[in-house]
């Protein structure tokens, strides 16, 4: 579970917002951690949070020394609610007014935010605070919520409330958080209706441009900054045949741009000619994205839409036809899942290769998401504009699999087409081609790519001309290709020009920190997410070997979720996986004590990791990081997650607790009671 610290300068301030906060995630609050603080009252300890919202980028230095070097600053912006600004509208031009805050500086900061990004010009105000020396003599005030502060002998008082969080902070803590859904836009549009959000104007400048806008041939949509569709011009409407307010104030996110593509689409600020399918409209649409930038921020965006016009030349065809089969990298990486720290270092590696333009291997048993990696190392390369090519060479027999990769020309064999067919190698030029199991690939073919990969060409079946081809391969095998080039089954050559660079994927049984998080997604992704796994059963599902991986986990828990009541427990299990786990207990029973609980809330392996956690502390005071280590040292298999995760149990039911002088947990009483009682855990 993800963890958010908000900290603000005032008590008042924090106690507010961390308010508006709980209000607008209350459906959502089991699903992440919130803590509040305040420079005023003091920071007392470290602060391990991974996101940390900050009211003031002014304040940078201060915390900075209370934070984990992996924690992520996000910056408030905020804003004020329509209403409020319908007040200050209907003021007279040219009047003056005070700005009344609880101090100067956050009595500018409001007056050039009214000024210059909400744009309220008719009206001259005056930063008034306390222990100002001098206080204009002006009828009227302007306060964000602090009346308290307004002299007493103004006659107009205006109170345009607290100001509030603006949409796009909070749409990006709801994607860092991982629980940005479908509710939560919704949610976020019905509340962008409510305030005046940080780029209001911006509407007001796409339809006073709109007549230009129809004069351009090209389809062109202008959104917020939170993807929001604010403007379509006509070419947009007869294109997808839609009408003019169909998709206004809906995220072009699944509705123009499918929710599979979304992951580039946010990430990206600028993006040229990108080429994706749409069902819904069934059309090839090239899209490309650009900033709307003022002040050096940036606003919303526009795109720039058109058809990917039917090709004229054999291999245009062809793409254009495997785009229709399937020849694009769907998943990026964010669709790999997993919090440990085996995973996410593969993952790291994984997008440092994709930068680098050579071959790859990929290694790992069925079923641990070679392909998974292979479209998005695509997704992440130069080369993700154009096609992901991918075969599996196993399941093609040997002359099959020649004429499929390299290609034939007419009358090359008997039953070839007249016109001939361009093969996948030659296809996925400029692009990516994915050869899974390549162990399986016939030496005479072996042969042949090696030929590609050394002078990047490539001659058809029967073909006597020479095809120059600019391809990246990434191959995939679930076997050790090193052993096979001892026997000559895989020659050395290939093997060496292949094993450039090799990135080894881990079976399930070596992340079981990762199977808990796995489970929830699986289950959420099935639309099970209500249903829910007794601890006896998720024991047993994390020690399982799972010699299938992450695919045999996915069948496993969509059968219990099928015929399992609304509480899965081990009946529930599919019968060859019972039979597997009573053997294994069969074979365990002298182990029987192990198995003992102290902490009944947790996992076995949880409560082992919070005895030797109890254990460590028990000879000196230590901070999450050095525990990390030494659990590590002493042969556990853990993410600093599972360690910061253990100890907040600990912490929330007193068997810890945190020393002011920063020297990290130390025991309670409690806790130096539950040591002695378990002495067999050494530390």
């Amino acid at each position: 579970m993800k963890k958010l610290a908000f900290i603000a300068f005032k008590k008042n301030t924090k106690e507010v917002y961390l308010n508006k906060l709980n209000d607008f995630f209350y459906d959502y609050r089991n699903h992440f951690e919130l803590e509040g603080y305040s420079i005023e009252e003091g920071i007392k300890h470290n602060i391990e949070a991974d996101l940390v919202l900050l009211t003031s980028v002014i304040f940078t230095d201060f915390v900075n020394k209370y934070l984990l070097p992996k924690s992520e600053i996000i910056y408030m912006n905020r804003t004020y609610q329509k209403n409020s600004i319908d007040k200050l509208n209907n003021l007279e031009k040219g009047i003056s007014a005070m700005l009344v805050c609880n101090d100067k500086a956050s009595s500018l900061e409001n007056i050039s935010l009214l000024y210059n990004k909400i744009g309220i010009k008719h009206i001259d105000f005056v930063p008034v605070y306390p222990d100002m020396k001098e206080i204009p003599d002006l009828e009227y005030a302007i306060t964000p919520g602090q009346t308290q502060y307004v002299p007493s002998n103004v006659e107009h008082v205006i109170d345009i409330g607290w100001r509030v969080i603006d949409s796009s902070v909070l749409f990006n803590l709801a994607t860092k958080l991982g629980i940005l859904n479908k509710d939560i836009r919704e949610k976020l549009l019905f509340y962008q209706e409510s305030i005046v959000p940080l780029d209001h104007g911006l509407l007001y400048t796409y339809e006073n441009y709109n007549l230009v806008l129809e004069d351009i041939k090209e389809g062109v949509i202008f959104t917020d900054n939170v993807l929001t569709i604010k403007y379509y011009n006509s070419v947009v409407e007869k294109l997808l045949n839609i009408n003019k307010n169909k998709y206004r104030n809906k995220s072009i996110i699944d509705t123009i741009i499918p929710k599979k593509f979304q992951e580039v689409f946010r990430r990206e600020d600028i993006i040229k000619n990108y080429l994706i399918k749409n069902l819904k409209f069934n059309k090839i649409l090239e899209i490309s994205k650009k900033p709307v930038i003022i002040n050096n921020d940036i606003h919303g965006y526009f795109f720039v839409i058109k058809e990917k016009n039917e090709a004229h030349t054999r291999r245009n065809t062809f793409v254009n036809q495997s785009i229709y089969k399937g020849h694009i990298a769907k998943y990026t990486f964010e669709d790999i899942l997993g919090i440990s720290d085996k995973i996410l270092d593969c993952k790291d590696r994984a997008k440092k290769i994709a930068e680098i333009d050579k071959t790859v291997l990929l290694q790992g048993e069925s079923g641990t998401g070679k392909e998974l990696f292979a479209q998005s190392i695509h997704n992440a390369s130069p080369r993700r504009d154009n096609l992901f090519v991918a075969i599996n060479c196993a399941n093609l027999a040997h002359e099959l699999l020649e004429s499929e990769l390299f290609g034939y020309e007419e009358g090359a064999f008997t039953g070839a087409k007249k016109s001939g067919k361009i093969g996948l190698i030659e296809l996925s030029n400029k692009g990516t081609l994915f050869l899974d199991e390549i162990g399986e690939l016939p030496l005479g073919i072996q042969a042949k790519l090696l030929r590609v990969l050394q002078e990047r060409e490539v001659m058809r079946i029967g073909g006597t001309d020479i095809i120059s081809v600019d391809v990246r391969i990434i191959a995939a095998t679930n076997k050790d290709l090193k052993k096979f080039t001892e026997t000559k089954e895989f020659r050395e050559d290939l093997y060496y020009r292949l094993n450039v660079f090799s990135l080894k994927i881990l079976p399930l049984r070596e992340r079981k920190e990762d199977i808990v998080y796995l489970i929830k997604n699986i289950m959420k992704e099935l639309g099970f997410e209500n249903k829910k796994l007794n601890n006896e059963l998720l024991e047993i599902l994390i020690n399982y070997s799972w010699r299938g991986n992450i695919r045999e986990l996915k069948n496993c828990l969509e059968y219990m979720a099928c015929i399992g009541n609304q509480s899965l427990t081990v009946k529930d299990l599919p019968s060859y996986l019972l039979s597997d786990i009573n053997n294994t207990h069969n074979n365990n029973d002298d182990d029987k004590g192990v198995h003992e609980k102290v902490f009944p809330e947790l996992l076995l392996d949880e409560n082992e990791l919070a005895l030797y956690i109890l254990k460590f502390l028990d000879s000196r005071p230590a901070g999450r990081r050095i525990i990390y280590k030494e659990a590590e040292k002493s042969g556990f298999k853990i993410s600093q997650y599972c360690v910061r995760k253990i100890m907040d149990y600990l912490y929330n039911n007193e068997y810890i607790i945190y020393s002011k002088e920063k020297k990290g947990a130390i025991l309670t009483d409690k806790g130096k009671k539950t040591t002695k009682n378990h002495e067999r855990f050494k530390g």
